[in-house]
């Protein structure tokens, strides 16, 4: 403390009891040896009265008056007009205005403006949270906390600027005189919805109906995940978000208890990584599962526990940047990904909250199917083909025990086996004999579906309808098999089974570098020997085509295209769910390609006669007029 700022404050506080006499100046002062400088003295002489009548009113006097000189106390004092705009009262008021407020709210703003310990502007800059003397039942005992801000020499906490030039110290109290309010921390709710970025987490709290459940816990630590987290788990969020599902609701309210903590860890309470020491500080959350948290010299992560061998062990969902600064979403091992918060320390009322800066956690009993991605697509016609061509082993989950998957797989041969139409070459019927570890879906929607004249024919017979205006569909004199056919080899062009390569089998699910589409790369599918081309047009955007084949056949040939852009995808344990702007077409050389293979055959047969008769028919004609013009020409007139 500077002498001149301590000798002002000193005459600015015995000042108050002048009112009439003579002034001197003089060039020393040599205060009495029995007067005792106290904090209350100091303030005083800040003109910070307000502050003093309150600590006060409120049986916190002893922390100013200096009946306990040893103690370590830093106040964060808010000037008279600070004071007035926090309780809205008078400056020259002797009354007891400060009674509009309750008691108990005066208490708590009081006891939140002072800190255990002495800290200047350089232990604020290595340390800027502040506990102060606010603990109570919300916050399960522990002390509320202040966050400091050094800018410089420019200090500043919570947002309220110290206007002093620098901190008053007086025995073992530092004092700072705030401009402004500081208000005590807010909900949890209003604390987040500051953050817009934030707005899909606080959304998912309220579809899960947990909202009311965590805001009743006390001392508890938020992993608040951003908004692009969600938006960008693509066919994983829009099953998380179905509305009026309840498992999708269940699985969603397990998630995001996932990010809640049990108790509150600010950033100075996480241990630091260094050469000689990796402690990580493990916290359990509100849904059960373990998240370590730890600081390096590039900031502060959080990584979900996994029992070491264990298959259920918790999984993070992981975001891998493209070359072009967009993100791919992608299901992983925990333990290979950590998740790096981008804000620390958000003050709550009941604790604190943390930003994830990208990726969130996806706890082990939050089980993500490729069955339940079709539902978040909605792609219920997909789904009922599946189970009408006995397809539905392709759903499965590739950690299902070898004798119960054996059992699955003998099960779906004998179903199939009884069907009149051979299954094509290729299909495993599910098991990983072959190496195959899960399946991915090219899921075209309900739309194309509709669209597609084989579909609409086969509705109308499984109904019984003579549809009004569909006459023209070329599979209205197929039969029922030739439909069927069509469509079974046409649902398993959509299936792409996924190999593994390496000897062992997984144990946490399909690895990820199979679920990922990849550029010019190509893929088996169940029909056969037909496989697929992927092509990256854009960023992180991808293309399908079939493989081998062009956009159109040779010049004179039938125009031909098999294409179709991916939209959305959704990764699973068990492989991806790719959903497709429309549906690809079989190979052109298939017989079951288009209705009715005779029919095809006999349609083409007359498109070529017909074509070279009419040929034929204009070079008679031409060749004729050719003629007559030329023997005219011989004539002379008379």
């Amino acid at each position: 403390m500077r002498t001149t700022t301590a000798v002002g404050l000193l005459w600015a506080y015995l000042s108050l009891g002048l009112s009439a006499g003579i002034v001197h100046t003089v060039d020393k002062v040599v205060p009495p040896a029995a007067l005792a400088f106290t904090p209350q003295k100091m303030l005083v002489g800040l003109n910070a009265t307000m502050f003093v009548r309150l600590l006060k009113d409120t049986g916190l006097g002893d922390y100013i008056d200096g009946t306990q000189p040893t103690r370590k106390l830093t106040l964060l004092v808010p000037n008279n007009r600070a004071m007035e705009d926090a309780f809205g009262y008078d400056l020259g008021d002797e009354d007891d205005s400060l009674a509009k407020s309750p008691r108990d709210r005066q208490r708590e703003w009081a006891l939140y403006h002072v800190a255990d310990g002495q800290s200047g502007v350089a232990e604020l800059r290595r340390s800027p949270l502040l506990r102060t003397k606010l603990a109570a039942d919300w916050t399960a005992g522990n002390p509320q906390v202040v966050k400091a801000l050094v800018d410089r020499a420019q200090v500043s906490f919570n947002g309220a600027d110290n206007i002093l030039p620098e901190p008053l110290v007086v025995g073992n109290t530092t004092i700072y005189l705030l401009s402004s309010p500081m208000p005590t921390p807010p909900s949890l709710i209003n604390a987040l919805i500051q953050d817009l970025d934030l707005s899909l987490f606080v959304a998912a709290m309220g579809a899960s109906h947990v909202v009311d459940e965590i805001q009743r816990e006390h001392g508890i630590t938020v992993l608040a995940p951003v908004t692009g987290s969600f938006t960008s788990l693509g066919l994983v969020w829009a099953y998380l978000s179905l509305p009026g599902d309840s498992d999708a609701r269940a699985d969603l309210s397990r998630l995001v208890k996932s990010h809640i903590l049990n108790r509150p860890v600010y950033s100075d309470e996480v241990p630091l990584h260094t050469d000689s020491s990796a402690k990580t500080l493990m916290v359990q959350t509100l849904n059960g599962n373990n998240v370590g948290l730890y600081r390096t010299a590039h900031g502060m992560f959080a990584v979900p526990d996994q029992q070491s061998g264990a298959v259920l062990g918790a999984l993070a969902l992981a975001q891998a940047r493209t070359q072009g600064g967009k993100y791919r979403s992608l299901l992983s091992v925990a333990d290979a990904n950590t998740l790096k918060i981008s804000e620390t320390d958000l003050l709550l009322r009941t604790g604190v909250a943390h930003v994830l800066g990208q990726g969130l956690i996806l706890p082990a009993n939050v089980e993500i199917t490729s069955s339940k991605l079709l539902r978040g697509m909605r792609a219920h016609i997909f789904a009922d083909l599946l189970e009408r061509f006995n397809l539905t082993y392709v759903l499965e989950d590739p950690r299902i025990p070898a004798a119960a998957a054996t059992s699955i797989v003998e099960n779906a041969i004998t179903a199939r086996s009884s069907r009149s139409r051979d299954i094509p070459d290729g299909d495993d019927g599910g098991s990983d004999g072959n190496g195959i570890v899960g399946y991915s879906l090219l899921v075209p929607s309900d739309k194309s579906w509709r669209e597609n004249a084989a579909y609409r024919e086969l509705v109308r017979r499984d109904h019984d309808e003579l549809t009004m205006g569909d006459d023209e569909n070329p599979w209205r004199n197929s039969t029922t098999g030739d439909i069927v056919h069509y469509l079974d080899m046409l649902v398993r062009l959509h299936i792409m089974p996924i190999i593994n390569t390496s000897a062992s089998r997984p144990t946490h699910g399909v690895p990820e570098s199979k679920l990922m589409l990849a550029d010019r790369k190509t893929y088996p599918t169940l029909l056969g020997n037909v496989k697929l081309r992927v092509y990256e047009f854009a960023n992180d955007r991808f293309s399908i085509q079939l493989d081998n084949l062009p956009f159109y056949q040779s010049p004179g040939g039938t125009p031909f295209v098999s294409f179709a852009t991916v939209v959305r995808s959704g990764y699973a344990r068990s492989g991806a769910v790719f959903e497709l702007d429309t549906a690809l077409r079989l190979p052109p050389d298939d017989e079951s390609g288009g209705p009715g293979g005779w029919k095809r055959f006999a349609w083409n047969s007359l498109v070529w006669i017909t074509g070279i008769g009419m040929g034929s028919g204009l070079l008679g004609v031409s060749g004729y007029w050719v003629r007559q013009w030329w023997t005219r020409s011989d004539y002379q007139s008379l």
